[in-house]
């Protein structure tokens, strides 16, 4: 599995159990679109989730130090892939982005023999 299918994954199953999925007037939305960078085409995918509700300090999607998914985003995917990333969780929205070069985008992920 690729690491950004993994970090959407993670988006999307922290939705469904913490997020804009788990309430009644949540909302999600996801945009992408590739635009054509300095070094080539990249894709820029913006997820956004309105209408939270936090449950808690210890609830995984408002830890202060971030869970799986956030460790992730911010430092897997730059490292691995060159993305330019931001995850940025508020009181009652999450708004996080991805920002990687195509070519990063469209390689599988090297499989063990």
């Amino acid at each position: 599995m690729s690491l950004i299918t993994l970090a959407i994954h993670e988006l999307a199953t922290n939705a469904r159990k913490y997020g804009a999925l788990s309430e009644d007037g949540g909302r999600l939305r996801i945009t992408w679109h590739v635009r054509n960078g300095e070094a080539g085409p990249r894709v820029h995918l913006e997820w956004r989730e309105d209408g939270l509700v936090p449950t808690g300090a210890d609830a995984p999607s408002f830890r202060a130090d971030g869970g799986y998914g956030r460790v992730l985003i911010e430092q897997a995917l730059p490292y691995a892939l060159g993305a330019r990333t931001t995850y940025e969780l508020g009181a009652t929205e999450l708004r996080c982005i991805v920002d990687l070069p195509l070519e990063k985008a469209a390689t599988p992920a090297s499989r063990d023999p």
